[in-house]
This record gives C-alpha cells, structure tokens and sequence, in this order.
C-alpha cells in the first residue's frame, strides 16, 4: 500500500489521536507525572510541535511518528498554558518546569545536526520498513550532515533499526540516573551523511 511522511499539522482529529497512541504506546512510561492516561494524551496533542513531528500514513492509519530536533528546537514543548490548563496551576507549573527541564535541553550543538527525539511505530507496523521509511526521511532534511539519536540498552530492536540504518554506537552512558526506569541505561548513537 501506498505511504505519505506528512507533518503532524497536516494530519485530521482521529490521525491525530493516533499518532499520540502510538507515542504513549513507544514512551508512555516516561510520562510520569500523572496515572490520568486521558489527561496526558491531551496533553500531548496540545505541544507536539505540528512542524517537528512527522508521520508515516498509510490510507487513514498512522503508522509511525518520529520527532526531530535541532540545535535551536525539539518537538515536545510542556507549555506553561496547557500543562496549567490540564493539571491545575500549580500542578501545571510543577509539570512544566520539571518535563521541559529533559525535553527542551539542547541535544545537539551544531546547527548541521539533527537528533531523533521520538521514532515509534504500531506493532503492525514493526518489522516492514516503517521505521527505516521515517529515518530516511529525517535524513533528507536538507542541512543536515550528523544525525544522532539515545536509544535504552535494553531495547536490542531499535538498537538493531538504527544500525541497520547506519548509526554506530557513540557512548554508553552506564551511570546515567535513566537505568532506574528499568530499561538499560542510555546508548547514544551517531550518523554521518
């Protein structure tokens, strides 16, 4: 079947809905500030970059998501206005502050580098080039010559996406504060155009 790599501001009400699934489905364990799943979800339709985040759309269905980030942006943005709008105003501001303490701490320097910041695909996706479709695409951004991205120890499938598609392993990243989450420490991964 036929595919599109459309920008989330492009997508309708339910495609919309579903790229944020597929995001809780891929990071929903970090999002630990609330146990209101509903809450997060509208949340997140609210500050996904519509420009950063880009989606792999077959027929209706999303498929894929991949957030990218610059050395100026990255594609999650807790926004003092919804987080307050969802959360209470203390809340809110508590929820801001700490999340956009991690999601908008620069992670590349250079302005010809670009960080995967978010790649997920639907479990019927995996495994049939959704993944590598939405890396190549991110590769094609004009500008942009080094690409990096973290990945868990412990999450051998994507370690093996993103070697497959060229990345080599950069650090380890073994005493990171991450392993309490129980799911490795941090890998960074790099790619050279």
């Amino acid at each position: 079947m036929e595919y599109t790599i459309v920008n989330y501001s492009k997508l309708n009400e339910n495609q919309r809905k579903q790229a944020v699934e597929l995001f809780m489905e891929g990071f929903g364990h970090m999002m630990t500030f609330s146990k209101d799943g509903a809450l997060i979800r509208s949340l997140l339709a609210e500050i996904f970059d519509p420009e950063l985040f880009r989606c792999y759309v077959e027929g209706e269905k999303v498929l894929g998501l991949i957030g990218i980030a610059t050395n100026e942006v990255r594609p999650l943005n807790f926004r003092l206005e919804p987080c307050v709008k969802y959360f209470g105003n203390m809340r809110g501001k508590m929820i801001s502050s700490q999340m956009n303490s991690i999601f908008q701490k620069p992670v590349v320097e250079s302005a010809d580098e670009l960080y995967i910041d978010v790649l997920v695909t639907s479990g019927e996706a995996r495994r049939k080039g959704v993944g590598s479709a939405l890396l190549n695409h991110a590769f094609e951004q004009k500008g942009y010559n080094t690409f990096y991205v973290h990945v868990f120890s412990k999450n051998l499938p994507a370690i093996k996406l993103y070697e497959k598609n060229g990345f080599v392993v950069e650090k380890r990243e073994k005493f990171s504060l991450m392993r309490l989450l129980g799911n490795g420490y941090p890998v960074k991964m790099k790619k050279l155009k």
